[in-house]
């Protein structure tokens, strides 16, 4: 079967590999479409090292079950699925005190490591425990966006702790993650403001329904918050862009007891901020990562069809094409959600 296999930086491989035998408990799926995750270009650019050379890229996709192994029981041929990224080894200390799945030291990390490859292939095994199967009405479209839905809903609902009508949400950096925590926060009724300076992303967020949109390059950020909110501040930030200036403006713009999330990827960076605001404003500052125990409620809140978050969808690509699509990755802000047809 055709994969691709990332060798090292900047070394992506369309190969030609063994076709995968399903073991006992997992089902083989036939890969219709995936996604380009911001991770899995920043992995081949050299500026995010979660992956271990080399391995099959992919952790965004969707397919058809095509065989199924003897102790499998909650598929069949013909389901269609999608995968969630971890399986944790459920016998650890992290994982027997009940903590998420990202968490525990002995997971297997699909589309990042070479024993868990992912769905940047043709054909892809995978054991059932992490394949929820996907409702008929769902689009092969809708059905490659989980992934990225679910860790926007986990940071809105999980950690931010929900929103409602009388909230003012500030969602910072509007790529795919932020543009889909748009649609979440919106679809509850909520004052939605986006913070993004890259004007193709302005645009995406404007043609999906943004109410106001800030550009810190051109504008007092704290000054277009407080007029929007009435002085108020934000209830809620989703910050997206893992950006030194994204993170450090939270603070500024949070209101009173106000909800800050961190979500957009930071690792290693180090940001002076003045934390004594946060005292004095009541407010919290929470990390977000992954989508534990989401995916599901995801999937209902995807079946409402509350909005069309295959807006997003800007670039469609071949398999043989996928270097044109990484290079195209690689601009960030010059797409919205890239996906390659199989």
């Amino acid at each position: 079967m055709k994969a691709a296999v990332l060798h090292g930086v900047k070394d992506l491989r369309l190969e030609e590999i063994p076709d995968p035998k399903p073991k006992a408990n997992e089902v083989l799926v036939k890969v219709n479409i995936s996604g380009v995750c911001g991770t899995d270009v920043h992995m081949w650019a050299g500026t995010n090292f979660e992956g271990v050379f080399p391995f099959v890229l992919g952790h965004e996709w969707a397919g058809e079950v095509v065989e199924a192994g003897p102790e499998v029981k909650t598929l069949k041929v013909g389901d269609r699925v999608t995968g969630e990224c971890f399986i944790p080894c459920h016998s650890c200390a992290i994982c027997r005190n009940g903590g998420i799945s990202a968490f525990c030291p002995n997971h297997a990390y699909y589309g990042f490591q070479p024993q868990a490859p992912g769905g940047l292939a043709e054909y892809h095994t995978s054991p059932e425990e992490r394949l929820p199967k996907l409702p008929v009405s769902m689009t092969d479209d809708e059905a490659v966006l989980i992934e990225p839905i679910s860790v926007a809903y986990h940071a809105v609902w999980g950690r931010g702790g929900g929103v409602g009508p009388h909230d003012r949400v500030g969602i910072i950096g509007a790529g795919p993650i932020g543009l889909f925590a748009m649609q979440i926060a919106q679809a509850s009724g909520a004052q939605v403001i986006v913070v993004e300076p890259a004007e193709y992303r302005q645009k995406m967020a404007r043609d999906m329904g943004a109410e106001a949109i800030i550009d810190p390059s051109n504008e007092n950020l704290t000054e277009r918050v407080m007029k929007l909110t009435d002085g108020l501040g934000l209830t809620l930030i989703i910050e997206c862009s893992g950006s030194r200036e994204g993170i450090a403006s939270t603070i500024d713009i949070v209101g009173v007891d106000g909800k800050i999330v961190l979500t957009g990827q930071s690792m290693g960076l180090q940001i002076p901020a003045e934390l004594g605001k946060l005292i004095w404003k009541h407010a919290t500052i929470t990390g977000s990562c992954d989508s534990p125990d989401f995916t599901l409620k995801t999937l209902a809140y995807m079946s409402r069809k509350l909005n069309d978050p295959t807006k997003i969808i800007t670039h469609r690509f071949k398999f043989d094409q996928m270097q044109e699509a990484f290079d195209l990755g690689n601009k960030g802000t010059g797409s919205g959600k890239i996906v390659i047809d199989f």
